[in-house]
């Protein structure tokens, strides 16, 4: 008789821990899905928008080379060619759907959607639990600061930029917690995910210095004495040099090599100090909702608020985010104009930052409401999932606020005279012979080629020798030999020939 409590209390133990097993396996596909639908619910009808204008140029840009060349511009950086990965998202669905918009739109939610499970696996590679990383998840499927990032496709290099970057640092940490270091195989594969990131956009230039980062504040770091810096350098900081090698070589092209980005004026950094308050505003404003910027003196108050919250305690993951949101902005921080979706890379830190601390404030809320009366009875973990779910509710509530106050009138707006000169082009549907010489007499833009680049797009031709009489007016023995003659009339498209 005695033994019969515990005979039944070790029957009823195996059966209460398959239990939680079965729930804990359970949960991860919940969140997942509900993760899923709410990105759904609040993104969807980006799949109603057009093309942007820069979206012509950028296919232009991918579609004129030779298909070879587009492959070998993978592993060239020193060539400086321009965010060559974004041939790989738009010429597929370019010589499939041609110049239908929507396909585009669905895989840049797809895109998006695989972002913020590789910021999920970044957050989960600096130590935060599950709860935490699934925060962070939530704050990366849809911030409505970002807005244009989930309607605009020409921003598509910004998310494969983040997709590359965080799976690359995920890679590189998730060994490196374990106290190993990462081998030749494990290096190779951490490289091919840094060229591909620095082949997305120039955003991901700040990922040697994140290594640094993350090896300063979660391992041992070597004394100032040669031999052991030297020591560290063949084998903690070896990953660490060679995408610093990256870098140079990137940093090169860019600036001298034959198609280098900062060859362009619009392109090339102003180093002042109003350049950087105009961005720390604009950043700030975004990052935190606002559709007005924020003031001088409310962004500096901000800082020193982040900066307390980061290092008033020895908490690794706080001091790491705090970095990775002054430096990872750095590439766009001395150009002009950027801000929104140029910030998609940057949204990793801030997203678990804000992540680390409400959980944090979770713990302390659950302990404090379990000592009251009117919730003893639900203890401590039942009242931190109340709360955990009502934080991601009213996240949740205050984006969709953001989205219809301010975003959901500008769809509409993206580039409207594109959408209308290719919606001409699919209801007259022109051909013309390979090759051939094509005169526009008239176009809508006074100040821009979009009509070139569509025209070329439309006829899928690299050989064509599109021409703009207003642009550069034809001699009457030019507009005779030109193979087809279109104008712009009253909003047609109409041909002559």
């Amino acid at each position: 008789m005695i033994m019969l409590p515990q005979t039944t209390g070790l029957s009823e133990r195996p059966q209460s821990i398959a239990k939680a097993a079965t729930s804990v396996r359970w949960l991860k596909p919940a969140i997942v899905l509900l993760f899923t639908v709410y990105f759904l619910v609040v993104t969807w009808d980006g799949l109603k928008a057009q093309f942007a204008a820069d979206d012509m140029l950028a296919l232009h840009f991918y579609f004129i080379p030779p298909p070879l060349r587009v492959l070998t511009s993978q592993f060239m950086l020193w060539q400086g060619y321009w965010r060559p990965m974004g041939a790989l998202y738009y010429l597929p669905l370019y010589h499939i759907w041609g110049l239908n918009p929507f396909p585009y739109h669905v895989v840049l939610l797809l895109l998006l959607w695989i972002g913020a499970y590789q910021l999920y696996r970044f957050a989960r590679a600096l130590g935060a639990d599950e709860l935490t990383a699934a925060m962070a998840a939530l704050i990366a499927c849809y911030h409505a600061g970002l807005a244009n990032l989930y309607y605009n496709t020409v921003y598509v290099c910004d998310v494969l930029c983040g997709i590359f970057y965080w799976a690359a640092f995920a890679h590189y940490a998730s060994i490196r917690s374990s106290g190993r270091l990462l081998n030749a195989r494990q290096i190779a594969a951490f490289l091919g995910l840094y060229l591909c990131a620095l082949n997305s956009k120039e955003m991901a230039l700040t990922l040697p210095a994140m290594l640094l980062a993350y090896e300063w504040l979660y391992h041992a770091r070597p004394r100032l004495h040669w031999k052991e810096i030297a020591g560290w350098l063949r084998g903690p900081g070896l990953v660490l040099c060679l995408a610093g090698l990256l870098d140079a070589i990137c940093v090169y092209g860019k600036r001298f090599g034959p198609y280098g980005l900062m060859k362009n004026p619009a392109y090339q950094p102003i180093v002042s100090w109003a350049q950087i308050a105009d961005f720390q505003e604009r950043y700030l404003s975004n990052i935190f909702y606002q559709a007005h910027r924020l003031s001088g003196p409310t962004t500096c108050a901000l800082w020193v608020i982040l900066t307390y919250l980061a290092w008033r305690r020895k908490r690794p993951i706080l001091r790491f985010c705090w970095i990775y949101i002054v430096v990872a902005p750095l590439p766009v921080e001395f150009i002009f104009g950027r801000e929104q979706a140029n910030l998609y890379v940057t949204l990793a830190g801030w997203a678990i930052f804000a992540a680390t601390l409400f959980t944090d404030w979770l713990s302390s809320a659950a302990r404090v409401l379990a000592g009251e009366p009117l919730f003893r009875r639900l203890g401590q973990r039942s009242l931190r999932t109340v709360l955990a779910a009502a934080g991601m509710i009213l996240l949740a509530c205050g984006n969709w606020n953001y989205k219809e106050t301010w975003v959901v009138s500008v769809i509409p707006q993206i580039a409207p005279l594109t959408a209308q000169v290719i919606a001409q082009f699919r209801a007259t549907n022109p051909r013309v012979r390979p090759g051939a010489t094509v005169v526009f007499l008239e176009d809508p833009w006074p100040d821009s080629y979009d009509m070139v680049f569509i025209a070329e797009l439309w006829f899928r031709d690299r050989n064509a020798r599109i021409w703009l009489n207003e642009k550069r007016p034809l001699t009457p023995s030019e507009l005779e030999s030109a193979d087809a003659v279109f104008s712009w009339k009253d909003s047609r498209l109409v041909r002559f020939r």
